[in-house]
């Protein structure tokens, strides 16, 4: 038994080799398509069918300007229109009137599809109420709105389920809702596009989507979009977005979103760069005026004289005068102490000294009165008797009869014990009062010896405070040393400063920005080139047999001349004819008609006949026999479209016309609606 081992399937083999091309990782490559909303499609969702089943409208019309009476009361002409169709070629014609209103039929039936209304203002101004059927797939939708000032208000339906699928109240919201919805129903992706930026305006490029409305211009045909191949506008290479929608190529919409991701990742990066260039140029302007600065500095350091006095003499300066200072506080506050000690002794001195003198004053005056002998009584005058004079003797006072105390000392300070008249209590307390102020005495004395000493010192320490002081303001007094000084401290700030932009900005060398927009610029380029080459691969496979279709179709659509045309991938069309190249835009208007028709008929055939097409099958014709198309070639045209439509069961045709008579014999009676001659359709 043996085990087939399938290989890498297209995603993968897409995925290695974007890869490869980048040398990034595979989960690198991964994460950046993710992030930028790239996804690879290679398998698309199936066809859609859409069909328009009826059309039905009323309003009123206002009378002709020859009609009016010129009275204020214009009610006009009420119309109404009802239509139905199916599968096929239908037509709207008119015998040679214009203004028949087929085109405006046709601009109501868009205007249900899309939501968006192109009708002529006045056309809109005279509906009072609009209902279309169409089936989309095989679910019948209903599109009913009445219409009050141009302005519509409505619902889109389910008719088979009866559910009401969006209500709507203005214009708006009606294109916004069919836009969502129909991009929906028919598996069609919002496909992103890009511009350019006007020129002078910087940013990222111009983002936007194309939607519902862009794709239905595929289903259109008219006059006023003859000059492009494919859709009524080029913008946003809308018409290449159409031929991949006809030939529904593989790989499209992921090429286009690679595009659109990497056009505005490239646009990012080349801001990047050039914001980080110009901060470079600031930076290295910075450090070139740094680096000026500096050899200015430094030339004018040199330049001054070496007097012997550097920086670091100077500083030894400062540190003298910081040191006399310190010494200075110290003695004073020395001084200080050794005077308060003084002062307090001789305070103590002061006071005992008081006391002896007082205690000596009052012996004296005790030693005085104790010599007195009073004759009589100081009080009553008696006189003092010999009896009385007699207890002075015995040692008590002759008038009291208290005792007496001898005195320590005499007036004159001799001993009371040298005539036996003192006390010897008061002797004795003499003495100790003497002894103590002799002691402070003492005191004072040394204390005035060390006041003396603190003094000389502060006086010194003064004065080699004052040396040192005017040693610094003769150091920097001096001219050169003051020059040379600031000149040293200018060398250094300069080095400082320059030595730390250096350093800042080696780290900023590359910008930590750069290097992911790089990343994801290289693996959005590579994604968008695979992916462009395998969706190019894949159309030229199939454009050759559509070239084939529209050269032989031309022909018999009229364009005798026409030799072969080359169809290319971005829907442009080369045309050989009468031996002649010429580009499609170059060709007549009723050439680029018939090209047009045929190459979208062509488009829409190879689309049914491979089955991967994504037209939903609707073709909406305004007028194909306006432009220089005889009845004949308009004959053949609508043949072919009849043939087509017969080869496709599903698909619809309806055209609009003002030669009626001349495609009666092409369209069957119940698929032709022909106003009668003159008149309009409605």
């Amino acid at each position: 038994m043996t085990t087939e081992s399938s290989g890498p399937g297209p995603v993968e083999v897409w995925l290695e080799e974007i890869a490869k091309a980048t040398g990034r990782e595979l989960d690198d490559v991964k994460a950046v398509l993710a992030e930028h909303g790239v996804r690879p499609q290679t398998a698309l969702p199936r066809p859609h069918s859409l069909s328009v089943t009826e059309v039905e409208f009323e309003g009123v019309r206002p009378a002709p300007a020859g009609d009016h009476d010129g009275g204020d009361d214009q009610e006009g002409e009420p119309f109404h229109f009802h239509w139905k169709m199916g599968p096929g070629v239908w037509c709207l014609a008119s015998s040679g009137k214009n203004e028949a209103g087929k085109s405006s039929v046709l601009e109501i039936i868009l205007w249900c599809l899309r939501g968006r209304s192109a009708l002529q203002r006045d056309v809109q101004s005279w509906l009072h109420r609009v209902r279309t059927e169409f089936v989309l797939d095989d679910e019948t939708l209903v599109v009913e709105m009445t219409v009050s000032n141009s302005k519509p208000s409505g619902t889109v339906a389910s008719k088979d389920t009866g559910a009401v699928l969006l209500t709507f109240d203005n214009a708006a919201t009606f294109e916004e809702l069919m836009d969502a919805f129909m991009l929906d129903r028919l598996g069609l992706e919002p496909l992103r596009t890009q511009q350019k930026r006007p020129e002078g305006v910087d940013g990222p490029p111009l983002t936007g989507e194309l939607s519902w409305p862009a794709y239905a211009s595929a289903l259109h045909i008219n006059r006023s979009g003859l000059g492009h191949l494919l859709g009524n506008e080029a913008r946003n290479a809308l018409p290449t977005r159409l031929l991949e929608l006809f030939l529904g190529a593989p790989w499209a919409a992921t090429m286009v979103s690679a595009s659109v991701a990497h056009k505005i990742v490239t646009a990012q990066l080349s801001a990047a760069k050039a914001r980080a260039q110009a901060e470079a140029d600031e930076r290295k302007s910075k450090i070139d005026e740094l680096d000026r600065s500096l050899q200015r500095a430094q030339e004018r350091l040199d330049a001054l004289p070496d007097l012997g006095q550097s920086a670091a003499d100077l500083n030894g300066a400062y540190q003298d005068l910081a040191a006399a200072t310190e010494a200075a506080g110290a003695a004073q506050r020395e001084l200080a102490e050794a005077r308060s000690q003084h002062d307090e002794l001789e305070h103590q001195r002061q006071n005992l000294a008081a006391l002896v003198h007082a205690a000596h004053e009052a012996a004296l005056a005790k030693a005085f009165f104790h010599t007195l002998k009073p004759t009589v009584c100081p009080r009553c005058d008696a006189q003092v008797t010999q009896t009385q004079w007699a207890r002075e003797d015995e040692g008590h006072c002759s008038l009291c009869t208290s005792e007496l105390h001898p005195s320590p000392t005499q007036y004159d300070g001799t001993s009371a014990d040298e005539d036996g008249l003192d006390d010897v209590d008061d002797v004795d307390d003499d003495q100790e009062l003497r002894q103590t102020l002799a002691q402070v005495q003492q005191a004072v004395e040394t204390a005035a010896t060390v006041l003396a000493d603190k003094q000389a010192r502060a006086t010194a320490v003064t004065a080699a405070l004052g040396q040192t002081r005017n040693a610094l303001q003769e150091a920097l007094a001096r001219p050169a040393t003051g020059d040379r000084r600031a000149a040293e401290l200018e060398v250094a700030r300069l080095k400082g400063a320059l030595d730390e932009r250096r350093g800042r900005f080696d780290d900023l060398g590359d910008p930590a920005g750069l290097a992911p927009l790089q990343r994801d610029q290289d693996i959005l380029k590579a994604a968008e080139k695979a992916a462009h080459t395998r969706r190019t691969q894949a159309l030229k496979e199939v454009i050759r047999a559509v070239q084939t279709d529209i050269v032989t179709m031309g022909r018999q659509l009229g364009l005798e001349m026409l030799e072969d045309v080359e169809l290319g991938t971005s829907a442009t069309l080369k045309v050989w004819k009468g031996g002649q190249h010429q580009s499609y835009g170059s060709l007549t208007e009723g050439e680029q008609l018939r090209l047009k028709i045929v190459t979208t008929t062509a488009l829409l055939r190879h689309g049914i006949r491979t089955g991967v097409g994504r037209h939903p099958g609707l073709l909406i014709i305004d007028s194909p026999g306006a432009e220089e198309v005889d009845r004949g070639d308009l004959e053949l045209m609508l043949e072919g479209l009849v043939q087509l439509t017969e080869t496709a069961p599903r698909l619809q045709v309806v055209v609009a016309t003002a030669r009626g008579q001349e495609v009666a014999s092409v369209i069957p009676e119940d698929q032709l609606r022909l106003a009668p001659a003159g008149e309009r359709l409605w």
